[in-house]
């Protein structure tokens, strides 16, 4: 297995995306080609008591591959193939890796290598075949999406990646290796009871917690009667790790149809969103996503169609033709759209994509120049409690406005409003704007739990921390209470006992120690 202690390779993973957390004292890199590699460094590390982070391409924001305990990285970027079926065998190659997947065309499944990034098994799925779950970086890893339950625009059609996955092969801690299907194994009496391949027998308690009723990616999943498959989605990897999932596939939509309405009034942006899912939840329209920008947001894109102008923007994808559209053009007449953009032509199609890519690019050229940091949300509540939480999402950034008055933008506010999901971006210029910041963030938090929804719609919750009352507290205990962590550290440590792999995701390592 081919490992690297030089510095150059360690630096590759001393953070992530978010550059908010940073790993300290790690030893080495890991970077297993098979599942039979990633047990051998498993089982190494478990027998020696050295602490495992896992890591796929580093595209997350919450610090769930930084080593901040430091030991080794292991990551899952060079596992390349799922183990052989008799099934056509589809192959291609990335950065000097040749990566194989298995494909079941007729029953719309395949056997994918936990290392395949999206954008490449996009690319080499057969013609009129797709996997659904788009979160918007296209080269995290399959196995990472599935450790945190990713999800994206498309997510308001499709739903989250748990929906698509049927079945998993995960490494355990000790190095024992789980294979399961969807159905094979479900909890009775609140217990997860199953075997591994060495045929040691594991115990999960399931977590007696209530789920919110929303798009969620915080903490263990806990449902009466559910399935093993579930536990391992989104779990962020603190009980074992992805080499080889087994997902459901669907027909690629024709006549795919992007549509970008630009309104004056936010009153109306927000009543032509809701026309919208009137349609989608009427099937008049086949809507795949529906995503918001309000005004400050589309103030960072440097595009002609919004510089200068005063508009709140909502993107549309409908798969189906101009004749199926009436729908839409109804609640654009009606909610007086002040301007549009279709996009029926792969080109436009593109030119729309690259469209919404200028607001992450703006805003971060913006925190370069300023030499300022952002603070984002991840928050979603229930239908019913939408309009009080927008209310407050807003109070918040005025809040942050009138507090430390100076030239620029505060915050922004943007997201997959089809599943009621906004990330509020706090733009601060210093330390005490941040500071405050982050008092109106811990405000949001207790508001979206209060209202029924989750901290964290797609993002996981890593190592994140929250001020709460004037102490830091771990970013889930806001939703579950300090009772609902010690559980899942219980879980955790059922497959984990010496307490090596993934320490401080989700649970502090202070609470693992107190199981």
């Amino acid at each position: 297995m081919r490992k690297r202690t030089d510095e150059e390779a360690l630096s590759e993973f001393i953070t992530d995306e978010s550059g908010i957390f940073e790993a300290e004292g790690v030893a080495a890199v890991y970077y297993p080609q098979s599942e039979a590699e990633l047990v051998e460094a498993l089982t190494e590390a478990n027998e020696q008591g050295i602490l495992v982070t896992t890591s796929g391409q580093g595209t997350g924001i919450t610090g769930g591959r930084v080593a901040v305990y430091g030991g080794v990285v292991v990551t899952t970027q060079d596992i390349c193939a799922a183990a052989p079926r008799d099934l056509p065998r589809v192959e291609a190659e990335q950065f000097g890796t040749r990566f194989a997947i298995y494909v079941d065309e007729e029953n719309l499944q395949a056997y994918c290598p936990a290392g395949m990034s999206l954008e490449l098994l996009d690319s080499i799925l057969p013609d009129g075949l797709i996997y659904p779950p788009d979160p918007t970086e296209k080269t995290a890893l399959l196995g990472s999406t599935i450790a945190t339950n990713a999800s994206g625009a498309g997510t308001f059609h499709y739903g989250p990646t748990r929906d698509w996955v049927l079945g998993l092969r995960v490494v355990l801690p000790n190095g024992d290796v789980v294979a399961v299907q969807r159905g094979q194994v479900r909890a009775q009496q609140g217990v997860l009871s199953f075997t591994g391949e060495s045929g040691s027998e594991y115990t999960v308690h399931v977590p007696t917690y209530q789920m919110p009723d929303v798009k969620n990616a915080a903490g263990l999943y806990a449902r009466p009667g559910m399935d093993l498959v579930d536990l391992f989605v989104g779990s962020e990897g603190i009980l074992g790790i992805v080499s080889e999932a087994h997902i459901k596939l669907a027909p690629r939509p024709d006549d795919l149809i992007g549509q970008i309405a630009f309104f004056t009034s936010e009153e109306d942006a927000l009543g032509f969103v809701d026309d919208l899912r009137k349609a989608a939840d009427k099937e008049e329209m086949r809507v795949l996503s529906i995503e918001y920008f309000d005004r400050n947001a589309l103030e960072f894109m440097e595009h002609d169609l919004v510089q200068g102008k005063s508009y709140s923007g909502v993107y549309t994808q409908v798969a189906g033709s101009l004749d199926e559209l009436e729908p839409l053009l109804v609640a654009l007449e009606e909610h007086e759209c002040a301007e549009d953009w279709f996009a029926e032509t792969p080109k436009d199609e593109q030119e729309q994509k690259e469209f919404r890519h200028l607001l992450p690019e703006g805003v971060n050229s913006y925190l370069r120049r300023h030499g300022s940091q952002k603070l984002g949300t991840d928050m979603v509540v229930p239908a019913d409690r939408f309009a009080e939480m927008l209310e407050g999402y807003r109070a918040a950034g005025e809040a942050l406005a009138q507090r430390f008055p100076r030239e620029g933008k505060h915050y922004l506010m943007f997201g997959h409003i089809g599943n009621y999901h906004l990330h509020v971006n706090f733009i601060t210029h210093n330390p005490e704007e941040l500071g405050y910041a982050k008092e109106l963030y811990s405000g949001l938090a207790q508001q979206a739990v209060e209202a029924g929804g989750t901290i964290s719609g797609e993002h996981g919750v890593g190592k994140k921390t929250l001020v709460s009352q004037g102490r830091t507290i771990p970013y889930l205990e806001v939703m579950y209470g300090k009772d609902g962590l010690m559980q899942i550290a219980r879980a955790k440590k059922a497959l984990d006992p010496n307490l090596v792999l993934n320490v401080g995701n989700v649970v502090p390592r202070e609470y693992l120690e107190q199981v």
